[in-house]
């Protein structure tokens, strides 16, 4: 009877465990540092690269930066942070910190809007629609538009 609990309560534990490493329980990005950012970032954290692409780029606890910014959104881009494709895209399409590349920013919308983001699905949903780095396609610009609705809703 012993040799039983002690068996329920090792694999017990080792579940518990084992789901906590599965799920990794979602960081808080916003209460840490800089710095800590900035190491997080360097150990290929997509997110915090992306975070800390975005303070370089605002000025938020350091200079404003744009080509930091640009290299931190292009490793996060590169470790699949849709939301880094989408600011990124953002800084192509006005040409911030970059030159002004309608193309590339409809391109890194789609691959995002591709990975299931909705609001760069609504991005390249209104690119089509006004043909902006791509040619206007109504039908393409509805589609996109309606999937980016309908991802909200899940």
């Amino acid at each position: 009877m012993k040799k039983r609990n002690f068996i329920f309560i090792f694999v017990t534990l080792i579940s518990v465990v084992g789901l906590y490493l599965l799920l990794d329980l979602e960081k808080d990005y916003s209460q840490l540092s800089f710095e800590e950012l900035h190491d997080l970032a360097q150990k290929e954290d997509a997110e915090a690269q992306g975070i800390l692409a975005y303070y370089y780029q605002e000025g938020i606890n350091v200079n404003i930066n744009y080509d930091e910014s640009l290299n931190w959104y292009l490793e996060s881009v590169k470790n699949g942070n849709t939301t880094a494709m989408v600011n990124l895209g953002y800084l192509y399409g006005n040409g911030i910190g970059v030159e002004q590349d309608l193309t590339k920013a409809f391109e890194l919308n789609l691959k995002a809007a591709n990975s299931g983001d909705s609001s760069a699905m609504f991005n390249v949903g209104k690119k089509y629609e006004m043909g902006i780095g791509i040619a206007k396609d109504t039908s393409k610009a509805n589609y996109w538009l309606e999937k980016s609705e309908s991802s909200k809703e899940i």
